[in-house]
């Protein structure tokens, strides 16, 4: 499995960032000069340079670091027949997120969540439970 199906997408990474998510993390998009194609475009980085001013970082959460936001009772797993990845809710807190991936499935409901408040913010649910 490479790194891109263990992280939040770069779209998604990008709604949590917009929602006010903390962003620190394990890895990072990473929007730098690329001179192959005379462009700024985004890539997958492992940590983050504090020192740059130039490029700009979202964090691109893994499905552990996504698992602590949520909390335990939060279950995501794999479905072969439909989606490949859900991610359920306790006690039908909230609808159950479909992705290709469980970090994506894990990133939809905590921007579900966010944006029907039904947590302030990751850490602060973290903290209650």
């Amino acid at each position: 499995m490479n790194r891109e199906q263990q992280v939040v997408s770069l779209e998604l990474a990008k709604k949590l960032n917009e929602l006010g998510v903390k962003q620190e993390s394990l890895f990072y998009w990473v929007r730098h000069w690329v001179p192959a194609i005379e462009r700024r475009a985004f890539d997958l980085f492992y940590g983050k340079d504090e020192n740059d001013k130039v490029n700009e970082y979202i964090s691109a959460f893994t499905v552990a670091e996504l698992g602590e936001m949520l909390g335990t009772h939060y279950h995501s797993y794999k479905v072969k027949d439909y989606f490949e990845w859900v991610c359920d809710a306790p006690n039908n807190k909230a609808e159950s997120q479909y992705a290709n991936t469980e970090a994506d499935a894990r990133a939809k409901m905590l921007i579900y969540l966010l944006e029907n408040k039904l947590i302030a913010h990751p850490e602060v649910e973290q903290e209650k439970e």
